[in-house]
């Protein structure tokens, strides 16, 4: 009866639930970063669409309604010729104005052209990529991706064909002698001919970080990490002091009761398990010490 125990059941305890929370910290982990991933390509897709809706909104408002009343002014002027009779020029300078908004600094749009009017719009290696598979694949309406940045963050992308659809766009894109004479003397007569009614022309595309908005996955699990972690800790201490009240302070006093060092009252006063438990060696002792007194007798 003398004899200590070698382990503690607190250190076993503590260790196996220790291990268990570790272990549910590193599941909660990996399934919330790989949920927060998909969320955040949702909500980057989405800001994309969005942006992209934005810029072909302009693009319809320009060819319908401003169009109609420049285009007159351009084919009889010899002076400057109005580009903003043209939706593309118009998406364009709609998207620079805004980019002037902090929130769509990153955020990029282009309408490229493998033979586009003004130099500025011709396509690099990238986008002339996109172009030829709209104009390989007539039924293809749009390509999204991801794609290596000029910055660390890797692009997300959102690509339309641009189509040549409305016939009065050949006045200035079929042949140099039907186009007006302020787009040749602005852009010249080399680029930007020959376009035929249904072809693909160009492709508009909108880039923007993969994690625009979004604190980056690397941040997120860090701050994930720390709150869980914070909360594991205080979970473990919260336990342990549950613990050493409810199950190692009753097993103590049932060890000292077992050893003959006291009669613990609180022992008595239980109707869990520890108190029937404390009433047995009660009454095992009382058993013994009735048997000592016979035998002497």
């Amino acid at each position: 009866m003398d004899s200590q125990p070698s382990r503690s059941i607190a250190t076993d305890f503590l260790l196996r639930f220790v291990g268990i929370q570790f272990a549910a910290l590193v599941v909660a982990v990996v399934l919330v970063i790989t949920g927060y991933s998909l969320v955040a390509h949702q909500y980057v897709s989405s800001q994309a669409h969005q942006f992209m809706d934005v810029m072909l909104a302009v693009r319809q408002y320009t060819s319908r309604k401003v169009n109609p009343i420049i285009a007159p002014i351009n084919a009889v002027s010899d002076e400057a010729f109005l580009a903003a009779a043209v939706p593309s020029y118009s998406a364009t300078k709609v998207f620079e104005y805004l980019r002037l908004n902090n929130a769509y600094a990153d955020f990029h749009y282009r309408e490229a052209s493998l033979n586009p009017t003004s130099s500025a719009d011709l396509a690099d290696e990238q986008e002339a990529q996109l172009i030829r598979r709209f104009m390989a694949n007539p039924s293809l309406r749009e390509v999204s991706g991801t794609q290596a940045g000029r910055s660390d963050h890797r692009q997300y992308f959102v690509a339309k064909p641009i189509r040549l659809t409305n016939e009065s766009c050949l006045s200035c894109h079929s042949t140099p002698d039907r186009a007006p004479r302020s787009q040749i003397r602005a852009y010249g007569s080399k680029n930007g001919f020959g376009w035929k009614l249904g072809e693909v022309v160009g492709a508009q595309i909108v880039t923007l970080p993969e994690d625009a908005g979004l604190p980056t996955p690397g941040r997120f699990a860090l701050l994930l990490v720390l709150a869980v972690g914070s909360m594991s800790i205080l979970v473990v201490l919260a336990v342990n002091r549950v613990f050493s009240r409810l199950v190692l302070r009753p097993l103590s006093q049932l060890l000292r009761l077992l050893r003959g060092e006291q009669e613990d009252q609180d022992l008595d006063g239980r109707r869990d398990e520890f108190g029937a438990i404390a009433k047995g060696i009660a009454s095992i002792r009382a058993y013994l010490t009735r048997g000592d007194e016979s035998d002497r007798a």
